[in-house]
């Protein structure tokens, strides 16, 4: 049975990033990056599935999500810094991806991609500031032709192998909110200066 329309940790996110764009806002952001840029490095790969699906509302035809793949990515922190305005927007293969977290004081960004992925034949990248909520099938089609164009090139099978080792067996839960309390976890080891969000994903979700 899948869920429809309504995702219990958007709020949670929102709320959360709005108070980093007021912290960032006061000093102000430094100049967005030149894109397509490459992430700098795949840590932890681990695929999950879902009894119950969520509304992914990172992209613009909003699917519903019942697997997909848990990525801890290193980054260059000036692509992630959060701004008033368009973000470069992460990709993986032919899709937006979720950034969970900041991750612009670590250097660390946990990512839901969903659906099935090969990621030593997707490129991971950043592109063109956008809103993801914007991007459609078309608009990644684009943005992977020019990654592409840029020399940015998957990672190799032995990159993907040792992520996927240190990501462990695949995650069966029940739902986003069981998803997210697994990433908690990972929020805590690689990005520490953010555990209040990890904290937030340990409150249990009053349906």
């Amino acid at each position: 049975m899948k869920q429809k329309g309504h995702n219990p940790m958007k709020a949670i996110l929102l709320s959360l990033c709005t108070l980093a764009v007021a912290s960032t806002a006061v000093a102000g952001p430094p100049p967005i990056p030149a894109t397509p840029a490459p992430v700098d490095d795949v840590v932890l790969v681990r695929p999950f599935t879902l009894e119950n699906g969520y509304t992914f509302n990172w992209c613009k035809e909003r699917p519903q999500v019942t697997s997909g793949v848990l990525l801890v990515l290193k980054v260059d922190p000036s692509l992630v810094v959060s701004r008033q305005v368009a973000e470069p927007v992460l990709y993986v293969g032919s899709q937006t991806a979720e950034r969970i977290n900041i991750g612009y004081g670590s250097g660390y960004v946990v990512a839901v991609v969903p659906g099935d992925v090969d990621l030593t034949k997707d490129p991971i990248w950043f592109g063109t500031p956008d809103l993801p909520e914007r991007v459609d099938a078309e608009k990644v089609k684009a943005e992977r032709a020019l990654a592409e164009q840029a020399g940015i090139k998957p990672f190799t099978a032995e990159q993907i192998n040792t992520a996927a080792v240190k990501g462990g067996d695949r995650l069966a839960v029940a739902d986003v909110e069981a998803l997210m309390r697994n990433v908690a976890p990972l929020i805590t080891e690689y990005a520490p200066d953010e555990q209040h969000l990890a904290d937030a994903f340990l409150v249990p979700v009053t349906k």
